[in-house]
């Protein structure tokens, strides 16, 4: 894209804002939000991209080119079956039970957040349980499908409890709320200690995903914006600066949402610079198998990140109204640091990672400058 824009004499954003679809170009329907060009033009305004020069070559500190790359980011939306057990104990306490993971991503904190929102209770009375086959199956963590799933089954839970409740309390389910620990119906207000008073109450949540997928393309979307400096003398790169804008559906949690789409562009720069698998084409073993050989990113190579959500919400997306987010922070980032990396010296890279091997051939003009 980078390319086709430059040959086409247009900014990359004003390329992709032009060509910007009606609808889904491969399935012929409609998509259910697609923010992709707002991602874009709010990472541009937040990060300066009017001040980037369309040559590649023209900004220099000392023995350093300094280039602005940009590319975009798409993920689809994937939801599973999932189930969970909700059970409301007499003290009015809420315990949601599912076979779901937490591998590091946060699931406990983003389902009790759920749990305590949809029953009107207070996190300190909602109780989640993971990790065990005992418990209803659900989708597990990865494919960006965790907490979307595993969060609409509790929906799921949480909606059959409201119908039992409102049951017992004699009123119209399509008429109650969860609010404040207690159940609540035009005029009428029972506690959850009330209507659990008799013993604890369990209900199943079984959550199948729709026809929605089919009817309306639905993808997360986002905007990579990477400025790096290129050393002449080198060939090393330094990504000076990094911004993402994201637009997922509602944000379940905005602070472990971020720190994922952080942890994603810390990939994508390792990716990009650095990490590369050495294959022995005798046996095909892994010769770098370990930390020491195989290079990540350290702290030194990642630079003042960013990362900004645009308010959404997509209701044929989940019940949640939420999109994946895992993957998301990943998706185009090698692309825009290889792009920033373009724009500072001209040397156009397509075989990751980028090193300093590839680059030094073609800053042999920009030594000739300084010298």
């Amino acid at each position: 894209m980078d390319e086709l824009a430059e040959q086409a004499g247009l900014d990359p954003i004003e390329l992709r804002r032009r060509n910007e679809p009606p609808e889904d170009p491969e399935k012929h329907v409609p998509f259910s939000t697609r923010a992709l060009i707002p991602c874009m033009e709010e990472g541009a305004r937040l990060f300066g991209w009017d001040r980037r020069k369309a040559e590649p070559g023209q900004v220099r500190e000392g023995r350093q080119l300094i280039g602005l790359g940009m590319a975009a980011a798409s993920r689809s939306v994937i939801l599973q079956p999932s189930k969970c057990r909700l059970r409301l104990e007499p003290n009015g306490r809420a315990v949601a039970e599912m076979a779901m993971t937490d591998i590091g991503t946060g699931s406990y904190t983003i389902l009790t957040q759920i749990g305590a929102d949809l029953l009107g209770l207070p996190p300190e009375r909602v109780e989640v349980r993971l990790g065990d086959t005992d418990y209803p199956e659900a989708s597990g963590s990865g494919g960006s499908f965790g907490a979307n799933s595993s969060g609409a089954a509790l929906y799921t839970a949480a909606e059959a409890l409201k119908i039992e409740l409102a049951r017992r309390a004699g009123v119209e389910p399509d008429e109650a709320r969860f609010e404040n620990g207690a159940l609540v119906a035009g005029n009428v207000s029972r506690t959850l200690e009330e209507l659990a008073a008799d013993g604890a109450i369990e209900v199943l949540g079984d959550f199948k995903p729709g026809d929605l997928a089919e009817t309306y393309s639905q993808q997360s979307y986002g905007a990579h914006f990477c400025e790096a400096a290129v050393d002449i003398d080198t060939g090393e790169v330094r990504v000076r600066r990094f911004l993402s804008v994201h637009a997922a559906g509602r944000i379940l949690n905005e602070k472990t949402a971020r720190s994922q789409c952080l942890g994603g562009v810390t990939m994508g720069i390792g990716a990009a610079l650095t990490e590369e698998v050495a294959l022995d084409p005798r046996f095909g073993s892994y010769v770098n198998h370990d930390l020491a050989e195989y290079h990540v990113p350290v702290h030194a190579d990642i630079p003042d990140m960013e990362v900004v959500f645009l308010p959404e919400l997509d209701d044929k997306a989940s019940p949640l109204k939420a999109k994946g987010v895992g993957e998301l922070g990943i998706c185009g980032v090698g692309a825009a640091v290889a792009n920033a990396i373009y724009n500072a010296c001209g040397v156009r890279v397509r075989d990751y990672p980028i090193t300093l091997d590839k680059l030094l051939p073609g800053l042999g003009r920009f030594r000739d400058q300084a010298s």
